[in-house]
């Protein structure tokens, strides 16, 4: 009966394990037909996946599968339930944004689905994790399906090199990542984040080895996030990956690393001379990606590589806030929660429109920004959903890019960090060159005559993966304070557990 209790109270990895499961074993009586069958069921396991989630942000914290004198490796509460529901959404958009893409890839299979809600187990279960172990695990069955995914075009030299790379340094991250961990419970003698922040109340007898243990241990989180100068895999495997596959990488694995961090920073290291330490190391991590991300998209001519190293910068604006709830901000956690959400939709739509003009426009050939001339005549209202997400990458009004990084600057400045304030905002002016630069490319580029355009067929799939990213965007900017104080209450939860 415990066990009973503990799996209805991760109803959404349950659906998931079990839809995944389902769609590999119907897979055997499926070859040679088409996979828009896998889609969709794909699409209802989300969905109900991301009701019990919303259900589940009214429940009380629960301490799950712990032994006789054991800690919980899981911890089902509100601040869990509404990272999952903000990661089960991206996936319900990057599955929206495959169907046709994979198709004329010819990479169409319900292993590809499967993948998918086999990495979202992975990034709930590092949402919830009660411990430095369970956040490993999860963090490893999140990274495996990745990895697979990203070289699933088996005929596509730039994905087969796009896989090995990133699966090169993500095993080299993991073993940062176990060495800190292993550090961390040679200085305290434990793993479970509310016996560390006990552990940490008194003076820890092994300070040196545990800085240590929590600098390796950001190193680790510092990799999957692509920060710098742990982001040189992300440009070649951005590019080389199929393109929804890009846009769920760059949304669902910093979403999880982040909301994770901010889990293991609040129960973990709250109020710890220890963590106080390596704050410094977070803040140069954070004024380094901000920086030369946005310096390095400036000259990028590929598409891709430009919302790559975009991907990168972003991941330093979220490190603010990580630096504000180390200082004690508690704003700052839902800030970040607030942020990636509004990062998770306009990402998604930005590779929906590229996925859009792959298969419209001829190929590969269309990731150039040349390739891009007239499109906002061609394609209006791909013209215009595109200018909201650059808009809202830019964090201009009246988008949730701009709300998500006022939240942000807004618990640095509470938390004393101007120096961090003033390098996202410099930042973000640097950013508004090459993100309206695609507008630019979409309206008041001359448009060389290439003749008869590739005709293609009309995706339901993919205009209502648009249509949600661009609602999203739009309702974050338009109506934030309901999200942000949605996002307040769940942080709470992390101190009531």
């Amino acid at each position: 009966m415990q066990y009973l209790n503990a799996l209805t109270a991760i109803l959404p990895v349950v659906v998931l394990l079990g839809t995944a499961v389902i769609l590999l074993m119907l897979e055997v009586f499926s070859l040679g037909k088409d996979r828009i069958w896998a889609a969709n069921f794909s699409l209802v396991g989300l969905a109900v996946a991301f009701y019990f989630a919303m259900k589940g942000l009214g429940a009380e914290p629960q301490a799950l599968f712990a032994g006789p004198g054991k800690s919980a490796p899981i911890i089902a509460d509100a601040f869990g339930n509404l990272a999952a529901a903000v990661m089960l959404a991206g996936a319900f958009v990057a599955v929206l944004l495959s169907p046709e893409y994979i198709k004329n890839a010819r990479c169409s299979s319900g292993e590809y689905y499967a993948l998918i809600l086999f990495s979202v187990v992975g990034m709930i279960v590092m949402a919830m994790a009660g411990d430095l172990i369970t956040f490993f695990l999860g963090l490893e069955v999140m990274s495996i399906g990745v990895y697979v995914l990203t070289g699933i075009r088996r005929n596509d030299l730039r994905a087969s090199e796009a896989a090995l790379k990133y699966l090169l340094m993500g095993a080299f991250a993991t073993g940062f990542l176990l060495m800190g961990i292993a550090f961390i419970y040679g200085a305290t003698g434990t793993v479970a984040l509310p016996e560390l922040a006990r552990q940490m109340v008194a003076p820890v007898g092994g300070a040196p080895i545990l800085v240590t243990g929590l600098v390796l241990l950001l190193v680790g989180v510092a990799f999957k996030v692509a920060a710098v100068p742990f982001h040189l895999w992300a440009p070649d495997v951005y590019e080389g990956a199929p393109t929804p596959i890009t846009g769920f990488m760059a949304v669902g694995v910093k979403a999880a690393a982040f909301v994770a961090l901010v889990r293991i920073v609040a129960v973990g290291f709250a109020n710890s001379e220890e963590s106080a330490v390596v704050i410094p190391f977070i803040s140069v991590i954070a004024y380094l990606t901000i920086i030369v991300g946005n310096l390095l998209a400036i000259v990028q001519r590929n598409v891709k590589r430009m919302l790559a190293y975009s991907s990168v910068s972003h991941a330093g604006y979220a490190l603010i806030g990580v630096v504000a709830l180390a200082r004690g901000e508690e704003s700052a956690g839902a800030a970040v929660l607030f942020y990636l959400t509004a990062y998770t939709f306009m990402t998604l739509g930005a590779f929906g429109v590229l996925v859009f003009l792959e298969r419209k426009e001829g190929g590969a050939e269309s990731e150039r920004f040349g390739a891009f001339a007239g499109m906002g005549y061609r394609h209006p209202a791909l013209g215009v959903a595109m200018s909201v997400f650059m808009v809202a990458l830019a964090g201009m009004p009246p988008t949730g890019g701009f709300f998500g990084k006022l939240y942000i600057f807004s618990s640095a400045i509470n938390a004393g960090e101007m120096g961090l304030v003033f390098a996202g905002i410099l930042g973000s002016i640097i950013s508004v060159y090459y993100y309206l630069r695609v507008i630019v490319s979409f309206y008041m580029v001359d448009v060389p005559d290439a003749g008869p355009l590739p005709t293609a067929t009309r995706s339901r799939h993919l205009t209502a993966g648009l249509i949600i990213a661009t609602a999203g965007v739009l309702t974050l900017g338009i109506f934030p304070n309901q999200w942000i104080e949605l996002g307040k209450l769940a942080f709470k939860s992390l101190q009531l557990g």
